[in-house]
């Protein structure tokens, strides 16, 4: 896409092995020579070779810390196999949390974020996705699982069921 950003003004055609654009329209040119970091979120194996070989990040959600260092890990290869340094991939983890008093009623307000998001029950999302739920010691500690796995950067989601829910549990959690 950096040929995109590249043309005079943007705008201009893109012709890549799988998608084609005849006439982009005109963009503001990006900060960033060669166009804004692009970052991938996948974890199956083909992504993260991908990853390693094009992109300039990487964000999953993989619900263990352990399947986070493994994926980083083909990521890297790929990487290394392409020419690439790896450290020019940023490793970020995309996480879904709710701060509370105890990790009972986290884990009762993220079953309610399951089910409102993505109609599923709280096991189901737990196969799949990074979550952490209860008081503040707990949530950092699982985050610091990811990190010493890797990630650089985290991209916290805040899981409530709706914006009101939202404010409250970061106006709840905002004096701890």
């Amino acid at each position: 896409m950096a040929a995109v950003w590249d043309a005079p003004h943007g705008g201009g055609s893109f012709d890549g092995s799988l998608l084609r654009f005849g006439q982009l329209p005109p963009v503001i040119a990006p900060f960033r020579p060669g166009g804004p970091p692009v970052w991938l979120g996948g974890a199956s194996p083909s992504a993260l070779r991908r990853t390693g070989r094009r992109y300039d990040g990487w964000m999953p959600y993989p619900p263990l810390a352990d399947d986070y260092a493994a994926g980083l890990t083909v990521e890297r290869a790929a990487a290394v196999e392409a020419g690439r340094d790896p450290a020019a991939v940023t490793p970020a983890l995309f996480v879904s949390v709710v701060v509370t008093d105890s990790v009972g009623r986290g884990r009762e307000l993220l079953a309610a974020f399951a089910e409102a998001s993505y109609g599923m029950s709280l096991e189901q999302l737990e196969r799949i996705q990074a979550l952490a739920a209860g008081p503040v010691d707990v949530v950092a500690e699982k985050l610091r699982e990811y990190v010493a796995a890797g990630a650089r950067h985290l991209a916290v989601r805040i899981a409530t069921t709706s914006l009101e829910t939202q404010r409250e549990r970061l106006l709840s959690t905002s004096s701890n």
